[in-house]
């Protein structure tokens, strides 16, 4: 599966490329642990110093990560790095607003090709999510972070490999963004009521009814938030 390196390239972009190659074709997956340092030189015949670059490398993409005293694995997410896009560096109550608005964009769309796409497992995690966010309800505990992983699932449903990067990292801006406009309780209850007829449609495998009650859902969820941050309806 390795392969030695017989260039005059850089060594170390050599061997990281034939990392990433492994796991593009699949023959190395997401939690899969690699070959120590001295077994990866062997393997490539290249010197420690050269893997350890290549490993430097590739880290700093989140291509591959370090677990202490466990080894190097492949990331569950590999090439996807904090913030990729940047949102740290947006003025926060700006961020929210825009993120919503981005979200109108995608998710709408992405809530139809669910419906298209989704499996009996896909569906079945949305369930218990959903089951899930209702029970933090009923437990006064109530938190974004099952809604957040609801719209997750469903961008997995699609089945489209770039949407299921897209949105994750959306998700990941709304959590660092929440604790600006937190919501009530009984916003999470209208918010499950709107994530429910989401899943109904996609369950019943009806695109345009998925568009339609996801777009109602984000809608209302920036409703929702400029109520909450008293921002001026500008949209």
């Amino acid at each position: 599966m390795y392969q030695r390196i017989e260039t005059k390239e850089q060594l170390s972009a050599v061997v990281a490329k034939q990392i990433k190659d492994l796991i593009r074709e699949q023959r190395l997956k997401p939690g899969d642990k690699l070959p120590n340092e001295m077994e990866l030189s062997e393997l490539f015949g290249v010197s420690r110093p050269t893997i350890r670059e290549a490993m430097k490398s590739l880290i700093s993409q989140n291509v591959v990560s370090i677990r202490r005293g466990r080894g190097t694995f492949v990331s569950e997410t590999p090439g996807i790095v904090s913030d990729p896009l940047g949102f740290d560096f947006i003025h926060s109550a700006d961020l929210q607003i825009a993120l919503i608005e981005a979200r109108l964009i995608i998710e709408p769309g992405a809530a139809r090709l669910a419906a298209r796409n989704a499996e009996q497992k896909d569906i079945e995690i949305m369930e218990r999510l959903l089951k899930e966010m209702e029970e933090s309800i009923q437990m006064h505990h109530v938190r974004i972070t099952k809604e957040l992983e609801f719209h997750r699932s469903i961008s997995r449903a699609t089945k489209n490999p770039v949407i299921v990067r897209i949105v994750p990292v959306i998700m990941e801006a709304i959590q660092k963004t929440y604790r600006e406009a937190p919501r009530t309780p009984e916003d999470h209850q209208q918010a499950l009521e709107e994530h429910r007829w989401v899943l109904e449609a996609i369950r019943s495998h009806n695109p345009e009814e998925a568009y339609k009650a996801m777009r109602h859902h984000l809608e209302n969820s920036l409703q929702r938030t400029l109520s909450k941050k008293q921002v001026p309806a500008h949209l």
